[in-house]
């Protein structure tokens, strides 16, 4: 199977920001349980017009409940990039990703959760998730379809300008709520 690809990314380590991220469009998202979390694929797109749009997938992890996600892996605009969200903080740190050195992003992200998923939930300050992960396990077999579901939306779509409008809509909403909405450390 040919992996689609989009853009190229000039890599980001560890940018810590002060604010929580623009919750996914829930009706844009394709839902997978896999016992003591959950993973949406979300079909997100950005802009104002063809030429300004950016579109493609967020993998979010949330835990069982679909209350709290702890990580998101962002497969779209010129930056590629995933973040640890940092519920206790109301904060998040953004990674940028490599595909030169990592190939492409989302059969990497679907290993790094395969391989590595407590490490990154006590990253994203959720040790007790962490714990039950590494304790009772979770349903992997989920992220063949996850890959799938991602790949799809890397592929244009007739509704990519309407969903892109929808996102910006959104977000302008949420900056309105959150005024610390882009304040970044270093």
């Amino acid at each position: 199977m040919t992996e689609r690809s989009n853009r190229t990314v000039e890599t980001v380590r560890g940018q810590y920001h002060k604010f929580m991220l623009i919750p996914q469009i829930e009706h844009h998202a394709r839902w997978f349980d896999a016992g003591p979390v959950s993973i949406a694929v979300e079909a997100r797109a950005l802009g104002d017009s063809a030429e300004r749009m950016v579109r493609g997938p967020s993998i979010h992890l949330f835990d069982a409940a679909r209350n709290n996600e702890y990580i998101r892996f962002d497969v779209f605009g010129k930056v590629l990039h995933y973040h640890y969200i940092l519920n206790d903080l109301q904060h998040n740190v953004l990674w940028g990703y490599d595909p030169d050195v990592n190939g492409a992003m989302i059969p990497w992200a679907c290993a790094a959760l395969r391989d590595r998923l407590p490490a990154m939930l006590r990253r994203a300050h959720a040790p007790a998730l962490a714990d039950e992960v590494e304790a009772m396990g979770w349903d992997s077999s989920v992220l063949p379809e996850v890959a799938r579901a991602a790949t799809d939306a890397l592929a244009p779509r007739e509704d990519d300008l309407i969903r892109a409008r929808e996102g910006m809509d959104w977000m302008h909403r949420w900056k309105e709520l959150h005024p610390q909405f882009n304040t970044v450390d270093y």
